[in-house]
């Protein structure tokens, strides 16, 4: 009984963190993807269109495994601070950020409406990081 606790226990405490740069957790990751649908084309007011998509890829993670947010953050600042390798994930990962940022921009909704302050403080420097550097981080 205390092995299936601990056991129960570990796997929901791994769901907490960031997911990790590694093909597995990008398997994880497009498992989940293709049980739970992004909708192409969310309908709606620009504030459900967001609200709709956060709260879609906060699930997408969870069932892989990993926080939305803190896996959003993580790649913020590691691309922020070129401290990553570039591979599949970061690649996959780098792509969720400017999409989620791209939404912001394009329906006007604050960040800080449905993500967390440090996440949303974040995507706003990530924004400003890209516009000042163009030809670097190339356009959002």
């Amino acid at each position: 009984m205390l092995a299936l606790l601990l056991t129960i226990l570990a796997r929901n405490s791994s769901a907490n963190g960031p997911m990790p740069y590694t093909e597995g957790a990008l398997n994880k990751l497009n498992s989940a993807t293709a049980k739970i649908k992004v909708p192409a084309d969310i309908q709606g007011e620009n504030d459900l269109k967001v609200k709709t998509y956060i709260a879609t890829y906060r699930r997408i993670f969870a069932v892989a495994g990993y926080d939305y947010e803190q896996s959003m953050i993580k790649t913020i600042k590691d691309i922020q601070s070129d401290t990553y390798v570039v591979n599949k994930t970061t690649i996959t990962l780098n792509n969720l950020a400017r999409e989620l940022l791209r939404l912001h921009v394009k329906t006007g909704i604050s960040p800080k409406k449905y993500l967390s302050i440090e996440c949303a403080e974040l995507l706003i420097e990530f924004r400003d990081l890209i516009r000042s550097n163009m030809k670097k981080y190339g356009s959002c």
